[in-house]
């Protein structure tokens, strides 16, 4: 063979190889395609639907928690001026050693 055959020869190797290549790189990008366009599509979560925030329920909202804070606050002030509060001051190490020794919590304790 000739080198101008071998030079034919060979550039149509390259050539077929890279139609080759290029071919095999278009349907894996169509599958790609293909699946983001249905596959993926099914299985996203919903989209969220942008909303308007209202303000003025949310001003609501605070107002009325601030009333119901404000009612708890009175009630703990009237107890403290007219009601007995019971007071036990307590060694702080003895605190700890109670609650290291016993298997009960604190909370339990204080109730019965």
């Amino acid at each position: 063979m000739s080198r101008q055959q071998s030079d034919r020869t060979s550039r149509r190797v390259r050539e077929r190889y890279t139609q080759i290549v290029l071919t095999v790189i278009a349907g894996l990008l169509t599958v790609i395609a293909v699946e983001l366009a249905f596959v993926a599509e099914a299985t996203t979560l919903p989209r969220a639907t942008a909303q308007i925030p209202d303000t003025g329920l949310q001003r609501k909202q605070i107002v009325d928690e601030q009333r119901i804070t404000n009612q708890r606050l009175s009630a703990i002030l009237n107890h403290l001026k007219e009601g007995t509060i019971n007071v036990r001051v307590e060694d702080e190490d003895a605190r700890t050693k109670r609650s290291t020794t016993t298997k009960t919590s604190p909370r339990a304790k204080r109730r019965g």
